[in-house]
């Protein structure tokens, strides 16, 4: 069956341009550059007079992975999450979807305000993978169980919802762990990546939460890579 790509009207970007073409060789490094608090907070004095890069200007400039050093929630070196080797780029689109920003297959469950479908199918396998091993380098931060990542549901708000069009996909430790939670609304652990339109671009906003621990951590990725933590992308420009 011919499958047509789409762009994501909902969002406002188009989500072809976000992946790279054939002919460009995939990156292969995942971690996120941690975003330093001197270089948020103010330019340096050598700087000043100097004009402001925009935000793509100057994530172009990464050259390599630093240092998570000032970044340990609970004094963790992640170890295990980082020998996962997923691709940041694709052939296929992020998400495949059809008109109206809708899914070629059915919903697998309805909410009042949600649709939910299987990953499969829609979500690209590359970004699958990449946003999995980024999901367990956090899990490993904040000591929460890694996942698999084929526990995956992508969630998309209906106009009932104070977002309608937002997409996020969600991820469980098992198949059990994700019925419970999409059709009982029983979430002890709870998991999330939601897709922003930043710039032309998507950021990736992380949403994890431990009930039994009074947990919540948010982390925010860019298009490059790039991490702001404890915060989630809507607070970054």
């Amino acid at each position: 069956m011919l499958r047509i790509y789409f762009t994501l009207v909902a969002l406002g970007l188009a989500v072809l341009g976000t992946c790279a073409r054939a002919e460009e060789p995939p990156e292969r490094h995942f971690k996120p550059y941690p975003v330093k608090k001197t270089d948020a907070a103010s330019p340096s004095s050598t700087d000043a007079g100097k004009p402001t890069s925009s935000s793509n200007e100057s994530e172009s400039k990464i050259t390599g992975p630093t240092s998570l050093t000032t970044y340990k929630p609970f004094g963790v070196e992640p170890i295990a999450s980082l020998k996962a080797h997923p691709p940041t780029s694709g052939r296929e689109p992020m998400l495949t979807l059809g008109a109206k920003n809708k899914p070629y297959t059915e919903p697998v469950f309805e909410s009042d305000k949600l649709s939910y479908y299987d990953c499969e199918g829609i979500v690209a396998p590359w970004f699958q993978e990449l946003v999995t091993a980024e999901m367990n380098y956090f899990n490993e931060l904040v000591q929460m169980p890694m996942i698999r990542g084929n526990a995956c549901v992508v969630g998309i708000y209906n106009n009932k919802s104070l977002t309608p069009g937002k997409i996020s996909l969600q991820f469980f430790g098992s198949v059990r762990q994700l019925n419970d939670c999409v059709r009982d609304e029983v979430c002890p652990i709870f998991r999330s990546v939601t897709l922003l339109p930043k710039k032309d671009v998507l950021y990736r906003s992380y949403f994890l939460s431990d009930m039994a621990r009074k947990l919540i951590s948010q982390q925010c990725v860019t298009a490059k890579g790039k991490l702001f933590t404890d915060t989630s992308c809507y607070s970054v420009d």
